[in-house]
């Protein structure tokens, strides 16, 4: 569930408002606020597989997840993450490639047999389509000439960021938004 002020958590576990997540599946959960908007939620992996830890990032309503450490231990991985060894998107029967997002996003949408992991079921919800986003290569790129942000204000702003692919997603990110803030969420 998004929160528009994230200087205080707003989650549920468990079916409780602000429930104890201190653990989570029996892993050890660390929360930290690191700017205005921003949290993350750290779950050690250790106990289990050392070296290993998941971190889930929120910025406003953005959400990124990181696997650290080794990338064959999360072979088994499955979803909207795609595959963590080879990067492809593959479909639900784990062979078929997709090469559109919106395909993959499609494949992946909760089917009213699986669990639900939010709270709130906000639509669409199976079988309504996911709400596509905007083609990068569509309608934006003929914008690109009237926004009020230019591509080297946001490489300006991205450019403390230490690696190339962050500083190519955060660019993307700042032109899509129009919000040079969002420099925060990486």
């Amino acid at each position: 569930n998004s929160d528009s002020n994230l200087d205080h958590p707003n989650y549920w576990i468990n079916f409780e408002h602000l429930g104890d997540l201190t653990t989570f599946a029996g892993f050890p959960v660390t929360q930290t606020t690191s700017g205005p908007h921003k949290r993350s939620y750290s779950i050690d992996l250790r106990t289990r597989i050392p070296g290993h830890s998941l971190r889930i990032d929120l910025f406003r309503e953005f959400v990124r997840v990181k696997l650290n450490g080794e990338k064959s231990a999360y072979r088994k991985t499955e979803g909207l993450l795609g595959d963590p060894i080879t990067g492809k998107m593959l479909a639900r029967d784990g062979v078929t490639e997709l090469a559109d997002y919106a395909d993959f996003g499609n494949e992946w949408q909760v089917l009213p047999s699986e669990q639900k992991l939010f709270h709130e079921m906000d639509p669409p919800q199976f079988p309504e389509r996911c709400l596509l986003p905007e083609d990068p290569r569509g309608e934006r790129r003929r914008r690109l000439a009237e926004s009020a942000i230019s591509v080297e204000e946001a490489r300006r702003a991205c450019s403390a960021l230490e690696d190339s692919l962050s500083i190519q997603d955060c660019v993307y990110d700042i032109l899509a938004t129009q919000d040079l803030e969002m420099v925060g969420a990486f």
